[in-house]
């Protein structure tokens, strides 16, 4: 990371701002170089050896770093230097990802590595206020079951299909129920001691992909969260555009109301081959019994009539999603949801329209790939706004500062 990509603003006047602003670049390099020397650190940064010093005792006072033993003395000689690295045991977030009749929860240490996570089947309601009251049971059960103490938790970050002003902490529409404008963050702050995140779940998880998966290394990314089952068949759109979450002007960035052919459409066209599939021919005669898992194991293991079905979503995916494709030119498109699984099963034929559709040159360094956490990828994201919210800096470069 050169010097000029990292200059911190500093608003004068404020001694104690710029003190936190400065903790919080080293404990973010800290972070990301997983192990690093307080000399590296003042070179990286430009700042003093005594403040950097200075910054790291604070950070360790904190419980925040954590002494790693002494590196290698440079070639001049010299005292071998200290060497530090982030205490992932410090604190904890919790990310909770609510649909209609489920509520799946992770809990992550600070370095991003899940502890615990669970799906809980509630009882569908349309009702904030019982909404409100499976989420505190859900997140409460599973703080019990991981053995974690309120106070050790940094913050939670909550998903909701839907468009959310995640500014203000509000659902203004979701599918979950029919109330519109649901003050989420204020309803949750009032069951919880500790800071909330409200998020649409496409958001979280182009943000989960961001820290803890498939898109670390990219700049600019589309995500493409799939809900597929047996009466729902659709895709939410998650933009990061220069490293940051796009949310659009109205929070309805990516809202493209896509309608993919369910789980049971699908099947119905494929019922004359069922005999066809070593496993699904045992449901030629109760297709009701059939569930978006049981076929998504059935293509696993081999299925050619489960393979069929996920082939044909790939291409409804791959026709829907293109536009955007040539829109953005991304770098990465990454599919999440239950069908991540699949990898390339669904990457093929997504693949294969984002070519037929776009130009050569959009496409010609575009890699698809699927979300590393599978039916946890919206959950996994809720918990990473939390990392993103406490590592965030705010960087200029240089070269954009113009002399007055």
């Amino acid at each position: 990371m050169e010097r000029d990509e990292i200059e911190v603003i500093m608003q004068t006047g404020d001694i104690r701002l710029i003190k936190d602003i400065n903790a919080r670049l080293v404990l973010n390099l800290i972070r990301e170089n997983k192990v690093i020397s307080g000399a590296e650190l003042a070179k990286i940064t430009g700042m003093r050896p005594s403040t950097i010093s200075n910054i790291i005792k604070e950070l360790k006072s904190k419980n925040l770093i954590v002494n790693l033993g002494k590196g290698e003395s440079t070639e001049k000689g010299g005292k071998r230097p200290y060497l530090w690295g982030l205490n992932q045991d410090a604190a904890y977030v919790v990310g909770v990802d609510v649909e209609l009749g489920e509520i799946t929860t992770v809990i992550l240490k600070l370095n991003g590595e899940s502890i615990y996570k669970n799906v809980f089947k509630t009882q569908k309601t349309g009702e904030v206020k019982e909404i409100i009251k499976q989420i505190e049971q859900t997140v409460n059960q599973s703080l019990d079951k991981a053995k974690i103490k309120t106070e050790d938790v940094l913050g939670m970050g909550v998903a909701v299909a839907g468009v959310v002003d995640s500014k203000n902490g509000i659902v203004m529409e979701t599918d979950i129920t029919q109330q519109l404008n649901i003050p989420f963050r204020s309803l949750l702050g009032k069951k919880f001691p500790y800071p909330i995140v409200v998020e649409n779940n496409a958001n979280a998880a182009a943000i989960g992909a961001k820290w803890v998966g498939s898109a670390r290394d990219a700049k600019n990314f589309i995500i493409v969260l799939v809900e597929w089952d047996c009466n729902v068949g659709g895709m939410g759109i998650g933009l990061v555009l220069n490293g940051e979450l796009y949310h659009g002007a109205n929070y309805c960035a990516g809202e493209l109301n896509v309608h993919l052919p369910n789980l049971t459409t699908v099947i119905n066209t494929l019922r004359n081959r069922l005999h066809e599939g070593k496993i699904l021919k045992d449901y030629a005669d109760k297709l009701h019994q059939l569930d978006v898992y049981t076929v998504i194991d059935a293509a696993q293991k081999g299925d050619e009539v489960a393979r069929m079905c996920f082939n044909i979503l790939g291409h409804h995916i791959g026709q829907n999603i293109a536009p955007a494709i040539g829109l953005i030119n991304p770098e990465k498109l990454v599919i999440a949801g239950d069908i991540s699984e699949l990898e390339e099963m669904v990457i093929e034929p997504i693949n294969k329209e984002i070519e037929m559709i776009t130009l050569n040159l959009v496409h010609a360094n575009l890699e698809v790939t699927t979300s590393m956490h599978g039916r946890y990828s919206v959950a996994m994201g809720a918990a990473s706004l939390i990392l993103n919210e406490f590592f965030k800096v705010v960087l200029i470069k240089k070269s954009d500062i113009v002399p007055l």
